[in-house]
């Protein structure tokens, strides 16, 4: 009896442990879809804006034809020639207002459409990533800023957050998340110092700390001391060696 119950109670703990099981690569692939859709809406909208403004800008290319090769007869006075003179001025700024902005919306069309080919790759690269199921907590501390947007508590924007935050003690003792190798170690825009560690097909970003002493190309393994926490926070950020920059991915999930 006790036997069937301690096999009930592993094939428990089987199926828990399965359920938790994190998919990195279909997490990703949905952020990648997302970011098609809106990429595939953005084109459409610039497109239109583009198609209005090549018919608006052709009207304006008629009337500003006219405009500038029309005469006046020899009665005109003075003041007509200087009239005519400010149209035709104004005429050629309006046309060249039209052309800069078309240019800005041709532009903008052009990037879009680099971003979505860029995308549509990723999307078929995923599969080949060797990305993480589990991280080591870096640092022993409850999440205090998660992963995704938010919005700003004061001017109430929507923003995204690429990585997240535990709350900790002030020198806290840090640590490798995973086996890697330090590529950079220093500074970092808006979070003091920190690491960047390689780990194949995808990096971890571990900043917020104190006492960096390991230089780049270190090889790291999982647990080893890679610093301290500079003061209550630190930082964690995962990404997939996904496009130019890479994608990141929500760390949460995969933390053991």
């Amino acid at each position: 009896m006790r036997f069937a119950s301690a096999l009930a109670a592993l094939a428990l703990c089987a199926a828990i442990a399965h359920a938790e099981t994190v998919d990195p690569k279909a997490a990703l692939a949905d952020q990648l879809a997302a970011e098609l859709d809106t990429l595939a809406k953005t084109t459409a909208i610039v497109d239109d804006k583009l198609a209005d403004a090549d018919a608006q800008r052709l009207r304006r290319i008629r009337a500003a034809y006219r405009i500038l090769h029309g005469t006046l007869d020899s009665s005109a006075t003075a003041e007509d020639r200087m009239a005519a003179a400010r149209r035709r001025a104004a005429a050629r700024l309006l046309l060249e207002r039209d052309r800069d902005e078309r240019m800005l919306l041709a532009n903008e069309a052009s990037q879009l459409r680099t971003a979505e080919a860029q995308a549509r790759q990723a999307s078929t690269s995923v599969a080949s990533l060797a990305l993480p199921t589990e991280l080591l907590r870096p640092v022993k501390g409850q999440i205090a800023r998660a992963f995704g947007t938010y919005q700003h508590e004061r001017s109430r924007a929507t923003l995204t957050r690429r990585g997240l935050d535990f709350e900790v003690e002030q020198g806290a003792a840090v640590v490798a998340p995973a086996d890697g190798t330090v590529r950079y170690a220093g500074p970092m825009r808006g979070l003091e110092d920190g690491l960047v560690l390689d780990h194949g097909d995808y990096y971890t970003v571990v900043a917020k700390l104190a006492d960096l002493a390991i230089p780049v190309g270190t090889k790291v393994l999982r647990g080893d001391r890679i610093g301290r926490a500079l003061r209550h926070r630190v930082y964690l950020e995962v990404r997939a060696k996904v496009g130019p920059g890479g994608l990141p991915i929500d760390p949460a999930p995969l933390l053991r």
